[in-house]
């Protein structure tokens, strides 16, 4: 008997499956340990990143100046820092998207293969992806020198046509039919990935991604949290 071939469920992850930019509050608490306990430094720090994004600025290039910031920190480090505050996040409460964390279990219980396509680091998401069971990790990496300290540049990111690259990389791996398979997503940035497959839905209200909705038929979920936790504002 032939088997059929696997479904593949996509995941963005910041703002589409957890309610926060995660390197970001990953950097907070990993100035906080240092003791910027008022938060000066932190905001110091992102201020020319988030008006930069304000500005206009494209995420790939907001991500370049994030870890531009961090040259010449150990990516061991970054690494076990994320653990940490993984570990302390999840004792207080993870704000995941109510509606995208039901998805995921659904795909999960169905025996459908779970991936994280993100242009958040993977610091912050490989504890995450662990604790949710999530299949496979696809994100940006910084770039890392010989010392095992990151350059400031990037050695993979993980935004728009590379998502979509990304994706089609997955499915002839897996075997998949792309009309077969989901991805959810809360961008426009976003398009790439979720124009490859046959079950595209839009997380939250984005007015860009509201209108495409509307014009393909595509499924809309709300962006409220899992009840008793809170957005973590960057």
């Amino acid at each position: 008997m032939t088997s059929s071939p696997p479904v593949v469920a996509f995941f963005d992850v910041d703002e589409t499956l957890v309610a926060m930019k995660s390197p970001f509050a990953l950097l907070r608490h990993r100035l906080r340990e240092q003791g910027d306990l008022d938060g000066s430094r932190y905001r110091a720090e992102v201020r020319p990143m988030l008006e930069f994004a304000a500005r206009g600025g494209e995420p790939a290039e907001v991500s370049a100046m994030f870890y531009r910031s961090l040259a010449g920190v150990p990516w061991s480090e970054l690494q076990s820092q994320g653990r940490v505050w993984y570990t302390q996040l999840r004792g207080q409460g993870v704000p995941f998207v109510e509606a995208t964390l039901r998805e995921l279990r659904h795909h999960q219980r169905q025996g459908h293969v779970t991936v994280a396509v993100s242009g958040a680091w993977s610091a912050s998401l490989r504890p995450m992806a662990e604790d949710l069971g999530v299949d496979q990790v696809l994100c940006t990496e910084p770039e890392v020198d010989e010392a095992g300290l990151l350059t400031g540049r990037i050695a993979r990111a993980m935004f728009g046509p590379a998502k979509g690259a990304a994706v089609r990389t997955v499915l002839a791996a897996q075997g998949a039919v792309a009309e077969q398979c989901f991805a959810y997503a809360d961008d426009p940035s976003d398009l790439d990935m979720l124009r490859l497959v046959g079950r595209p839905t839009i997380v939250g209200s984005h007015p860009v991604l509201a209108a495409v909705a509307a014009e393909q038929g595509w499924r809309v979920l709300p962006n409220a949290l899992v009840p008793g936790t809170e957005r973590i504002p960057v």
